[in-house]
């Protein structure tokens, strides 16, 4: 700690002449929690605050204004504000900041809300906390300095990378707003998953159309129209093989039957998909018999009756099975046997399936043995209560094993509710299988520095991230997760509104906070070109000297160049060392006299 004092005190600050600090009370939701009165008294004394105020709400639309004002009237060098976590308000009330004249970059906000109050029961605890932090935020204040954004160019057309409903419904939305759009698919058609379902939750019944089929449904995009669009080029059996540039201006290059395919787009949709798990990796669901089916070969059964004529059968005999046995969950929710997920359409697709062999074949008997079902969609009670009235059985408790014995498949479970074991005969078994993570997807994500959540999928982004922040990249249906096809496709309109949003500018801009090399320093060691995952940092000759380049446009501002630069000739705008050691030793020093 000495030590980290010490390279603080040896820094060669340059303080601002006029702070402001304006502290937030939520409307007077946490001045029970925290001492004011005191705060400020403390926040008066330290280097460089010129002014001390209290506000009920500066994400407020008054409060905004009253920030703007003040900026005006006081003609700050920088300003802090106490209030409630950056995560989500420090656009909003920085908004008046900016209003006010005053540099986005010389705004500073302390988070007093999350950090203290909401998080510590003794008042004394979380007011001392609030000091110590509002002091770094002082004393990170007092060095800030004006930035300017990168203004970059978008191109005006988009990649979608996923040819099922998602990937088409997003598509399509781009191209209706008048933009070329290039649509991959890595097989050898469009439509995927949803495409060979003939039933699903909530479309069952659902009254809107009387086909029953999901490809013909009115709220799933068609293959037609997407052929059909001027704005749409297809490319079928063909893969993203290469992604580079950045924000506005991707090249991609993509291998189509026909060679290789290279394009710039200014925007990028990821829509994937998931897939099926495979049954055969739990042995104890005897998969390997003809009689023990997943719900999407039934599916196919179930086709085939209705467009063929032909009747639901047993794959080993070719009878109609007496007696079904659904087995939930397979391969979800069990983190030692699968995924520890919820696949979430699982339940209301087994139940479709049963009530369509019980409306088809009344004398079969149709069991569903669950752990507990789990409907995400409005009505799904309605739907269980409809298939228990059509006489399907629901059994709660666990399938152990299903094995053959004289023709006949034999499940060992149990039925919680009765408090028995159970060893019943079935004519057909069908697994529930659930969804997991692609591997394309995965691969899609790590080129893209994408970050993935526990189960494999790319991990959900903030819809309050502006497309800037976002990359110009999005994720549409079951990439980020399991998803049934209503929201799969109420998705991809919400990705391709964000995506149509970033290509109606023309132009953006992106943050100043990113690399900068002092050429005196730099040696041209080329350690920052090996750390940067984005390819923005690179070695080139200037004056006959090797010196690194960094292009603001790929920089994430990450750190790593800089943390691995052996000559600190990089530093992180907005975020250099004259900034972030201040703000250490002032929070550190006001713990020693506290």
């Amino acid at each position: 700690m000495l030590r980290l004092l010490k390279g603080c005190a040896d820094l060669d600050q340059k303080r601002n002449k006029r702070i402001g600090v304006y502290i937030c009370s939520c409307y007077d939701t946490i001045t029970d929690r925290i001492d004011f009165d005191d705060i400020m008294k403390f926040v008066a004394t330290l280097t460089g605050v010129k002014i001390v105020k209290k506000h009920d709400s500066l994400c407020s639309v008054s409060g905004q204004k009253f920030l703007a004002n003040e900026c005006k009237t006081e003609n700050f060098d920088a300003l802090v504000v106490a209030a409630c976590t950056p995560k989500i308000y420090e656009s909003t009330i920085g908004g008046g900041v900016v209003e006010g004249g005053l540099n986005k970059y010389q705004y500073e906000q302390a988070n007093i809300r999350e950090q203290c109050a909401w998080i510590h029961e003794d008042k004394d605890e979380a007011t001392h906390k609030a000091k110590r932090i509002i002091a770094g935020s002082v004393a990170r204040a007092n060095n800030l300095e004006a930035l300017e954004d990168t203004k970059v160019d978008i191109i005006p057309s988009a990649l979608v990378i996923g040819g099922g409903v998602a990937g088409m419904q997003a598509a399509l939305d781009i191209a209706n707003a008048g933009y070329q759009v290039y649509l991959v698919e890595k097989t050898e058609k469009l439509g995927g998953r949803a495409y060979e379902l003939s039933m699903t939750f909530p479309t069952h019944n659902c009254g809107i159309c009387c086909i029953q089929s999901c490809k013909n449904c009115v709220l799933t995009p068609k293959i037609e129209d997407v052929n059909q669009h001027d704005n749409i080029e297809v490319l079928l059996s063909s893969e993203v093989t290469e992604i580079t540039g950045g924000l506005g201006k991707r090249h991609v290059k993509i291998n189509t039957p026909e060679g290789e395919k290279k394009i710039d787009v200014g925007t990028i949709i990821i829509a994937t998909g998931s897939k099926i798990f495979d049954p055969s990796k739990l042995g104890e669901y005897g998969y390997e018999n003809n009689n023990v089916i997943t719900t999407i070969e039934l599916e196919k059964m179930i086709m085939a009756q209705r467009d063929r004529g032909e009747k639901l059968h047993r794959p080993s005999d070719g009878k109609i099975p007496k007696t079904v046995n659904f087995i939930q969950c397979v391969g979800s929710r069990d983190a030692n046997k699968g995924n520890p997920h919820c696949s979430l359409v699982c339940c209301t697709y087994a139940i479709g399936q049963a009530m369509e062999i019980k409306k088809r074949y009344p004398g079969t008997e149709v069991y569903i043995h669950y752990m507990d079902l789990r409907g995400p969609y409005r009505g799904f009670e309605e739907f269980y209560e409809e298939a228990k009235a059509a006489g399907v059985n629901f059994v709660r408790g666990r399938v152990g094993e299903a094995f053959e014995k004289d023709g006949k498949v034999i499940l060992r479970c149990e039925d919680v509710d009765a408090g028995t074991p159970l060893e019943i005969e079935s004519d057909l078994v069908v697994l529930s299988v659930g969804q997991e993570a692609r591997e394309e997807t995965t691969k899609l994500a790590e080129t893209l520095h994408l970050q993935f959540d526990i189960d494999g999928f790319i991990k959900y982004m903030n819809p309050m991230l502006t497309p800037e922040e976002r990359r110009g990249i999005f994720i549409a249906g079951c990439a980020q997760g399991p998803k049934g096809i209503r929201y799969s496709i109420e998705d991809a309109r919400l990705s391709a509104t964000n995506a149509i949003k970033l290509l109606q500018k023309g132009s953006t801009y992106i943050g100043g906070g990113v690399a900068v090399v002092d050429e005196e320093k730099c040696v041209g060691c080329g350690k920052c070109a090996e750390n940067c995952e984005f390819n923005a940092a690179q070695i080139i000759v200037k004056d006959g000297k090797k010196v690194s380049l960094v292009d603001p446009v790929l920089c994430q501002g990450d750190g790593k160049c800089s943390a691995g630069c052996c000559n600190k000739a990089i530093s992180i705008r907005h975020f250099k060392r004259e900034q972030i050691l201040p703000m250490i030793k002032a929070i550190l020093e006001c713990e020693v006299e506290g």
